[in-house]
């Protein structure tokens, strides 16, 4: 096994939550994404918590199990937001000026609401 090293910064905690949101997406289980890295459970969410930094090859070797490239693992936007931003820009790209800043307006008025009630 790797030799993993104790957090010290915020790398770790963002690593994790990026590797936990992309397994996540694909559905699987810490089991799952343990066994294809060939670790054990413990060892994911150790990591998905932030709580160790795996080595540089075990990064890279996560980065190619959960297929993404290694750099998109140490993103600090989170991927399903882009994804969904990127979505949502798709669908205003044949709007005119004056109707994409009425949705904009609208999704911000929604969100108030919705923010409001929590």
């Amino acid at each position: 096994m790797t030799k993993e090293k104790k957090a010290s910064s915020p790398l770790p905690k963002l690593l994790g939550r990026n590797i936990k949101e992309r397994r996540n997406q694909l559905g699987w289980t810490q089991a799952t994404l343990a066994e294809l890295v060939k670790v054990d459970v413990e060892t994911i969410s150790r990591i998905e918590r932030g709580a160790i930094l795996p080595s540089i090859l075990k990064l890279e070797q996560l980065a190619s199990v959960l297929g993404l490239p290694l750099a998109e693992l140490l993103r600090s936007s989170s991927t399903l937001a882009d994804d969904q931003t990127l979505e949502i820009l798709d669908w205003m790209k044949n709007l005119s000026e004056t109707d994409r800043r009425f949705v904009l307006e609208t999704v911000r008025g929604l969100c108030r609401h919705l923010a409001n009630q929590s």
